[in-house]
């Protein structure tokens, strides 16, 4: 979803203006405005829970260490986000998907435990197709399906153009249909 003109992004930069002069509250808004959906752009470029969030303490700490330095050329949120996707990406070099011991999941308030199986099994084998995309492949196309960012908000988080996002986009769509191709033939998904 992107910022309203000059709505959103104005109350942004102003906020940011106050906590570069030291206001520790109006950074506490930017926080409250923005960990929620760091938080899931993290969770989706990792698949982890604790991984996600980590990272987004981290990557709030960086942006509060940084802010200094933040010229404000792109929004507040690009920034952050740009923090988080690096520390996303050095996270996935690190780590290895951990892999599941079982397909079997609780379902004790579900009227139908087979329908929620299904449903998290489909989640499940995206999410696994979606960490085997080359890494700028993945945070182009989380960035673009799940955090609804343009080309323009995404080029600005992967410091590219917008021409090559849309050539990362198009590779990560073929690739990830390419994954599914075998649980689609069972339909699965």
């Amino acid at each position: 979803m992107s910022s309203q003109p000059g709505g959103e992004s104005r109350l942004d930069a102003e906020l940011v203006e106050q906590a570069k002069s030291g206001n520790l509250s109006a950074f506490e808004e930017l926080v409250t405005r923005h960990q929620r959906g760091l938080y899931n752009f993290l969770f989706r470029m990792t698949g982890e829970v604790a991984a996600a969030e980590e990272l987004t303490q981290t990557a709030l700490v960086r942006a509060w260490t940084g802010l200094s330095g933040f010229r404000q050329a792109s929004s507040f949120k690009t920034w952050l986000y740009r923090i988080g996707a690096n520390l996303a990406m050095n996270y996935r070099l690190r780590t290895r998907p951990a892999e599941e011991l079982t397909e079997s999941i609780p379902a004790p308030e579900s009227r139908q435990p087979e329908v929620e199986y299904l449903r998290h099994r489909r989640e499940r084998i995206v999410r696994e197709a979606l960490s085997k995309l080359p890494a700028d492949q993945r945070l182009a196309l989380v960035l673009s399906v799940y955090e609804g960012q343009s080309y323009k908000e995404i080029a600005a988080v992967m410091k590219r153009s917008v021409r090559a996002v849309d050539s990362l986009l198009f590779r990560a769509k073929q690739n990830l249909r390419r994954l599914l191709q075998p649980a689609r033939d069972k339909g699965i998904v």
